[in-house]
Protein backbone atom coordinates (compact mmCIF):
# COMPACT_ATOMS: atom_id res chain seq x y z
CA UNK A 1 0.00 0.00 0.00
CA UNK A 2 2.43 2.34 0.91
CA UNK A 3 4.65 1.75 -2.45
CA UNK A 4 1.10 2.35 -4.34
CA UNK A 5 0.79 5.74 -2.52
CA UNK A 6 4.55 6.73 -2.79
CA UNK A 7 4.20 6.26 -6.75
CA UNK A 8 1.12 8.46 -6.92
CA UNK A 9 2.57 10.62 -4.91
CA UNK A 10 5.78 10.94 -7.51
CA UNK A 11 3.43 10.80 -10.56
CA UNK A 12 1.59 13.97 -9.01
CA UNK A 13 4.94 15.81 -8.60
CA UNK A 14 6.38 15.29 -12.12
CA UNK A 15 2.56 16.16 -13.48
CA UNK A 16 2.52 19.74 -11.57
CA UNK A 17 6.55 20.31 -12.49
CA UNK A 18 6.32 19.40 -15.77
CA UNK A 19 6.28 21.81 -18.61
CA UNK A 20 2.65 21.77 -20.40
CA UNK A 21 3.68 20.42 -23.73
CA UNK A 22 5.85 17.65 -22.59
CA UNK A 23 3.74 16.50 -19.41
CA UNK A 24 1.80 13.34 -20.97
CA UNK A 25 5.23 12.10 -22.36
CA UNK A 26 6.68 12.65 -19.29
CA UNK A 27 4.05 10.50 -17.24
CA UNK A 28 3.98 7.99 -19.93
CA UNK A 29 8.16 7.46 -19.61
CA UNK A 30 7.53 6.83 -15.97
CA UNK A 31 4.78 4.45 -16.42
CA UNK A 32 7.31 2.78 -18.38
CA UNK A 33 10.20 2.81 -16.29
CA UNK A 34 8.07 1.54 -13.48
CA UNK A 35 6.99 -1.47 -15.97
CA UNK A 36 10.24 -2.13 -16.37
CA UNK A 37 11.54 -2.42 -12.73
CA UNK A 38 8.21 -4.47 -12.15
CA UNK A 39 8.93 -7.14 -14.98
CA UNK A 40 12.64 -7.25 -13.62
CA UNK A 41 11.56 -8.19 -10.45
CA UNK A 42 9.48 -10.71 -11.39
CA UNK A 43 12.28 -12.06 -13.46
CA UNK A 44 14.75 -12.05 -10.64
CA UNK A 45 12.31 -13.51 -8.12
CA UNK A 46 11.43 -16.42 -10.72
CA UNK A 47 14.78 -17.20 -10.88
CA UNK A 48 15.58 -17.00 -7.46
CA UNK A 49 13.03 -19.21 -6.86
CA UNK A 50 14.52 -22.03 -8.56
CA UNK A 51 17.86 -21.38 -7.11
CA UNK A 52 16.62 -21.60 -3.42
CA UNK A 53 13.62 -21.64 -0.82
CA UNK A 54 10.79 -19.48 -0.88
CA UNK A 55 11.04 -18.60 2.35
CA UNK A 56 14.56 -16.72 1.79
CA UNK A 57 13.16 -14.50 -1.00
CA UNK A 58 10.07 -13.61 1.42
CA UNK A 59 12.63 -12.97 4.11
CA UNK A 60 14.67 -10.59 1.57
CA UNK A 61 11.31 -8.92 0.29
CA UNK A 62 10.39 -7.85 4.05
CA UNK A 63 13.79 -6.45 4.69
CA UNK A 64 12.86 -3.41 1.74
CA UNK A 65 9.46 -3.60 3.27
CA UNK A 66 10.58 -2.44 6.60
CA UNK A 67 12.79 -0.25 5.21
CA UNK A 68 10.20 1.68 3.63
CA UNK A 69 7.70 1.53 6.69
CA UNK A 70 10.94 2.78 9.09
CA UNK A 71 11.51 5.52 5.98
CA UNK A 72 8.09 6.52 6.03
CA UNK A 73 7.43 6.48 10.05
CA UNK A 74 10.96 9.18 9.40
CA UNK A 75 9.33 11.63 7.22
CA UNK A 76 5.63 11.71 8.89
CA UNK A 77 7.59 12.57 12.11
CA UNK A 78 9.15 15.70 10.10
CA UNK A 79 6.17 16.56 8.69
CA UNK A 80 3.92 16.83 11.70
CA UNK A 81 7.69 18.26 14.19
Amino acid sequence: MAVIAAFSLFLALIAQNAVLEIKGSALIIVNCIDFLITIINILILNQLSVMTSSLYIYSLMGIGTIFGLVTLKKDQKKIYN
